[in-house]
């Protein structure tokens, strides 16, 4: 629990309310001046998205990409402009942060000196993502934790990832441990290894096809008729590429759904969430791209709105 301390607390409080509550569990801690403090915040507004140790050489890991141009520009120089500039903008301030205690135990155990953390969606779904580097010749390691209100989503993706075998057109994250709650540890976490990569390009191409396939193909439990394999959430903002390397991420929503939810939702939701298109337009539009690369490529559209809509609004 947080813990308030005069009126800063309280107005930290005030900054750090979500849904899901994970924020008020996972830290405590106190607005404080420069020199007193652990950690930068760095807001959008009044809500809180990434929380950067000053003394850290790497402020944000590499794997953090955008497809909004402002932030996308804040993202790009950040490791160039001063905490202190960022804070007499009203982008941020400085506090003194201590992690709940299970956290902490994670956080040693991936033997790192520096965390970071970006802060998920504001929603019910809330997550956090710890970023833990050590010298600059170290890998960082991740740390994805979720609360009792994402139990569901947090199972599927540990169990998908400790049971993932190796792919042809794609890679996983590597998963270091797997800490999951129980009556002293109220948090779901997993520990993978840092991936590098750079962001993909919000269009379909055949590489795109190509993983859909390999995804679609996979077997992983009982299958049910008419029925494929589905990361569900796939997008190009959880796809990184190195080279002709790709790797696959946030395998949260994945389970069996719908022949072609993939590729569909993929041209999808690039048409809602990038080009401002309705879910009717940006469907339309995005099956026209599909059947470029799969001509007699098919699904029921008011099936897959509907799925869709309930994802996205989800996922939102």
């Amino acid at each position: 629990m947080i813990e308030s301390h005069g009126k800063r607390g309280k107005n930290l409080m005030s900054d750090m309310k979500s849904t899901s509550g994970i924020l008020e569990q996972a830290l405590k801690f106190e607005k404080t001046k420069m020199k007193d403090s652990s950690h930068f915040v760095l807001c959008n507004r009044d809500k809180i998205r990434y929380i950067i140790a000053p003394s850290g050489k790497k402020r944000l890991s590499q794997n953090i990409s955008t497809y909004s141009g402002k932030l996308g520009l804040l993202m790009k120089y950040l490791n160039c402009i001063p905490f202190w500039l960022l804070e007499k903008a009203g982008m941020g301030y400085f506090a003194k942060i201590e992690l709940h205690s299970e956290i902490e135990k994670a956080f040693e155990q991936t033997g790192k000196s520096v965390w970071n953390m970006i802060v998920g969606t504001y929603d019910e779904k809330q997550k956090l993502v710890m970023q833990c580097f050590g010298n600059d010749t170290e890998d960082a390691v991740f740390i994805k934790i979720g609360n009792s209100a994402t139990v569901k989503e947090m199972t599927a993706e540990m169990d998908f990832l400790n049971r993932s075998g190796k792919y042809r057109t794609f890679k996983v994250p590597q998963l270091v441990a797997i800490l999951k709650a129980d009556n002293t540890n109220p948090f779901n976490m997993q520990l993978t290894r840092e991936f590098k990569g750079e962001k993909v390009e919000p269009v379909l191409t055949e590489d795109i096809v190509e993983i859909y396939k390999e995804i679609s193909a996979i077997k992983f439990g009982k299958q049910p008729a008419e029925y494929e394999f589905s990361h569900g959430d796939f997008a190009p903002w959880n796809i990184k590429k190195t080279g002709n390397c790709y790797t696959v991420f946030d395998w949260e929503q994945c389970g069996y759904r719908m022949a072609g939810y993939d590729i569909m939702h993929y041209v999808t939701v690039i048409g809602v969430a990038l080009n401002n298109l309705s879910f009717e337009d940006a469907y339309e539009s995005g099956i026209k791209e599909i059947r470029r690369y799969i001509p007699k490529f098919e699904i029921d559209k008011e099936t897959f709105l509907n799925e869709f809509r309930r994802l996205i609004t989800q996922l939102a």
